[in-house]
């Protein structure tokens, strides 16, 4: 795993110093670059691989997407940082073209960080991906860990072996764990007995070289979490970043200057949605509806209509008709074979299309970029304690939600998910967000 992230960020880089080589070679005074210069650049690349390596970004076994764009991001821009900073010093730019630094930069930020991903997907296809590992533990917790290890397989950890939490194995089994590799134990310890624990932690019996233990604090963030040897007391710190004003600030930033941009560069786009969906079906243009957003206020959100004006009254008819899907709308509030909506509607919602009105409610501040999907009042049951958190922040156009199955996964799932968003909340999760957004919408996943 670690060989295979080298050499894909070996590739990257030298494919962003390229790309920047030619780009800056076409423009003014680009002909006075030296033949050589892309030469030279290459061992340069060799510091990136250095960094990485402190930074902890090999082989990034069990670290969350989130924490490896930060690192990353940050590593790559270090680097390129303190090499624009040589050059100063240096003062040879027909060496090093300045230019073409600027120009690699942002390059290499989104290939090292593309090519990861598309290595991963490769090698999970291929079966080569992930370090064994085995899950010590009995219940419904050690059950929920190897389900969700075998669905994030991109995490880098492959559940081969469970053993029971309550009870010893023989020597044989040690001999089972050296031929599978395994190295690395999880530990539920809630479900693990006195002995189990003694066994395995204090006498080390069966030579694990990691210990990974679940904490049954589930009401807390994880991301970012800090840890402190109290006199031998484990302290964690979270982070409580909803409570940042300066971190409030740059998310809505952030939302702005996407909002604008974004606004900007669609406008052509929903000018011709608008007119599609005049022609398509008789009603309004726009459908406003009224959600729960931050500190309880109610507001009107905005999405192009993809459903006929009477919508209510067909849902009620056809489910009327078709009592085996009341079931379906019970759990989940959506059909997947939707009698109200249109036909272009069936074009704009697999895309996210009928969203983009959004953008007014981003720019009043009603809404936020990335946030917990925006909920009517009869949903806040459903939330029960949970409700509180929500309040917190503004409804978001995508969210965690968006990105981990969509319509495929059930009501219960979904409240999870924007749990997990606002306890853990950072800018870099947003960033993240926003750029699954982007994959989930183009592959249609969970869309209907």
């Amino acid at each position: 795993m670690t060989l295979s992230l080298i050499f894909t960020d070996l590739v990257s880089l030298s494919l962003a110093f390229g790309l920047a080589f030619f780009i800056r070679s076409i423009l003014p005074r680009g002909e006075y670059l030296h033949q050589s210069l892309y030469a030279n650049l290459i061992p340069i690349i060799s510091f990136f691989i250095i960094y990485y390596v402190i930074r902890g970004l090999y082989p990034t076994v069990g670290m969350s997407p989130v924490d490896e764009l930060r690192l990353l991001s940050g590593a790559t821009s270090t680097v390129f940082i303190l090499f624009m900073a040589a050059t100063f010093w240096l003062r040879d730019s027909a060496l090093f073209s300045r230019l073409l630094i600027l120009i690699a930069w942002p390059v290499a930020l989104i290939l090292v960080q593309l090519d990861r991903w598309l290595l991963r997907i490769l090698a999970m296809k291929m079966g080569s991906w992930g370090e064994p590992v085995a899950i010590v533990g009995t219940g419904p917790e050690t059950q929920k860990i190897e389900s969700y290890l075998k669905l994030s397989s991109r995490l880098g950890i492959r559940p081969v072996a469970i053993i029971d939490g309550q009870w010893s194995p023989d020597e044989t089994f040690q001999v089972v764990l050296e031929k599978t590799g395994i190295r690395t134990a999880i530990l539920i310890v809630s479900e693990m007995s006195e002995e189990m624990k003694h066994r395995i932690i204090d006498q080390r019996q069966y030579r694990f070289q990691r210990l990974i233990l679940i904490s049954p604090l589930g009401w807390v963030g994880s991301l970012g979490v800090a840890t402190y040897d109290l006199e031998g007391l484990l302290g964690l710190e979270i982070r409580q970043n909803l409570l940042n004003k300066w971190e409030r600030l740059l998310k809505r930033c952030l939302d702005l200057i996407l909002a604008v941009v974004g606004g900007i560069v669609v406008s052509p786009l929903m000018l011709a949605i608008t007119i599609l969906i005049h022609l398509d079906s008789p009603g309004t243009t726009i459908y406003k509806q009224e959600r729960v957003g931050r500190n309880g206020r109610t507001f009107k959100v905005w999405k192009y209509r993809t459903m006929v004006s009477n919508a209510d009254q067909v849902l009620q008819e056809y489910l009327v008709s078709h009592p085996n899907l009341r079931a379906e709308w019970d759990a989940t509030r959506k059909l997947r074979n939707d009698p109200r909506v249109t036909r272009i509607g069936r074009i704009l919602r697999p895309l996210s299309l009928d969203e983009f009105p959004q953008i007014w409610n981003v720019l009043k501040g009603e809404m936020s970029i990335v946030g917990p999907r925006p909920i009517v009042n009869v949903e806040a049951n459903r939330y029960n304690h949970i409700f509180t958190l929500y309040k917190l922040v503004r409804p978001g156009m995508t969210g965690l939600w968006q990105v981990s199955g969509r319509n495929d996964s059930g009501y219960d799932e979904r409240v999870h998910y924007d749990e997990y968003y606002i306890r853990n909340w950072s800018i870099w999760l947003d960033i993240y967000i926003i750029l699954r957004t982007v994959w989930v919408v183009l592959s249609h996943r969970g869309a209907y």
